[in-house]
C-alpha cells in the first residue's frame, strides 16, 4: 500500500507524458480488443465532504520504447472491462484524483505498470484508493486452465526487456 502524501513523485512521469502528448484533454480509450483486462476499483475519499475519481490512461509502447496515449478508461463502474493488445507491451497510467466540496483543493496521484498482456490470458486489476493509501495489484489468469499468478508492476524503464520478450503462443 502506497500512502499518497509520501509519493509526490509519481506523478511526475504521467504529467511529462501529458505535456509531451499536447495534453489537449482526455480522449475516450476504444477498446480493438476484446476484453482481457477486469479492472476493479473502489475509491472513497473517506469524507462527505470530498470525492475521488479513477481512471486508468492506456499508451501503446513501440520496440524503441516510445509511448503514444491511445485514450483513457473512467473506472467509474465497480468493474470495469477493457481490451488491449497482446502483439505489444501497453503502458497503463492508473490516476486517483481528488477533490474537496468546502476548501476546493484537488490533489492527485498515480500508479503507472508496463504490461504486456498474453494470449489466451485474462489480467484481473484491483485498483484502491481509500483515506489517502492508493494501491494497484495485478493477476494473470489463464482462461483454459484457471491457473493464476500475481504480476509485478514494472517502470517504462524496463521496457526493453518486455518489448523483446515474444508473445507466448
Amino acid at each position: 500500500m502506497k500512502t499518497a502524501s509520501g509519493a509526490l513523485g509519481c506523478g511526475v512521469l504521467a504529467l511529462a507524458v501529458g505535456i509531451t502528448t499536447g495534453c489537449s484533454g482526455l480522449r475516450p480509450y476504444s477498446s480493438p480488443d476484446a476484453p482481457n483486462l477486469h479492472i476493479r476499483t473502489e475509491a472513497t475519499s473517506g469524507s462527505v465532504f470530498s470525492s475521488v475519481r479513477a481512471d486508468v490512461g492506456i499508451y501503446r509502447v513501440d520496440p524503441q520504447c516510445r509511448i503514444e496515449y491511445q485514450g483513457t478508461v473512467d473506472l467509474d463502474k465497480p468493474t470495469v472491462a477493457v481490451g488491449i493488445p497482446t502483439d505489444r507491451p501497453s503502458y497503463l497510467v492508473f490516476g486517483f484524483s481528488s477533490s474537496s466540496f468546502l476548501g476546493g483543493t484537488r490533489g492527485g496521484i498515480s500508479q503507472e505498470t508496463l504490461l504486456r498482456p498474453r494470449p489466451g490470458y485474462s489480467y484481473d486489476i484491483e485498483a484502491t484508493y481509500k483515506d489517502d493509501l492508493y494501491n494497484v495489484v495485478i493477476r494473470e489468469l489463464h482462461r483454459a486452465s484457471g491457473a493464476r499468478r500475481a504480476i509485478d508492476l514494472q517502470p517504462l524503464s524496463a521496457c526493453g526487456s518486455v518489448a523483446e520478450r515474444p508473445a507466448a503462443k
